[in-house]
C-alpha cells in the first residue's frame, strides 16, 4: 500500500517508554506528507487512555492499530511484516524490543536513553539512535531511513549480527566463562 510500517512494543500507558514523542513525530510526518502506520503491540487496558488521547489530539487515528496482546509466534509476524522497529524510551533498562527486533533482522531507530545504546551499537551500524524527548528527530530519522533501503539492509545484517555476537546465550555463556577462567587464574597466582 505504499506506507512504511513501524512497529512499537510496550506498555504505551508508561510514560517511560515515550510514546507520547513517537506519536509527535508521526503527526509530523503525516505534516510532510511521509506515508506511515504504526503497530503497537501493546495490550490497552479499557480504561488506559493515555496513548489513544494523545492519538485523537494529533489527529493521527488513521495511522495508528493497536494489536492488543499477542502470542511470540504472532509477535514474530508483526516484526517480520514491518520495515523499522522503533523504541522512543525517555529512560530504558536494557530495551529488550529493540533486542528482539534486532533478532529478526528488522532495522531499529532508537533513543540513546539508558541502556539503549550498549543493546543498539553505535549509530548507523547496527541500528539508529536519536536523543530522547526530541520527536523532530525521530521523525527525520524514519523519514530517512524508509527512503534508503541499502541503510535499512545495511542496519538490519549489523543488528542481527550484533545480538548474535553479544546477546544470545552461547554468547553470554561463553562471556561467563571466559570470566570465570580468569577469575581462576587470578585465584592460582
Amino acid at each position: 500500500d505504499g506506507h512504511g510500517r513501524l512497529i512499537v512494543v510496550g506498555r504505551t500507558s508508561d510514560r517511560k517508554k515515550g510514546i507520547l514523542f513517537l506519536l509527535k513525530a508521526l503527526q509530523m510526518l503525516k505534516g510532510d506528507g511521509v506515508r506511515v502506520k504504526l503497530t503497537v503491540v501493546d495490550t490497552v487496558e479499557l480504561n488506559e487512555t493515555y496513548a489513544p488521547d494523545l492519538i485523537k489530539k494529533f489527529g493521527i487515528e488513521d495511522m495508528v492499530t493497536f494489536t492488543g496482546r499477542v502470542s511470540n509466534d504472532e509477535l514474530v509476524g508483526h516484526y517480520s511484516s514491518s520495515d523499522i522497529a522503533i523504541t522512543a524510551s525517555v529512560y530504558e533498562g536494557f530495551g529488550l524490543p529493540a533486542a528482539e527486533a534486532m533478532s529478526c533482522s528488522i532495522p531499529v531507530i532508537t533513543t540513546s536513553a539508558g541502556a539503549l545504546p550498549e543493546v543498539v551499537g553505535s549509530d548507523g551500524e547496527s541500528g539508529m539512535l536519536v536523543p530522547p524527548e526530541d520527536p523532530r528527530a525521530l521523525a527525520d530519522a524514519i523519514k530517512r531511513l524508509l527512503g534508503d533501503a541499502e541503510l535499512r539492509k545495511r542496519l538490519a545484517v549489523g543488528g542481527r549480527r550484533r545480538i548474535e555476537d553479544r546477546f544470545t546465550w552461547e554468547a553470554c555463556a561463553r562471556r561467563c566463562i571466559d570470566v570465570y577462567e580468569s577469575l581462576i587464574k587470578a585465584h592460582k597466582q
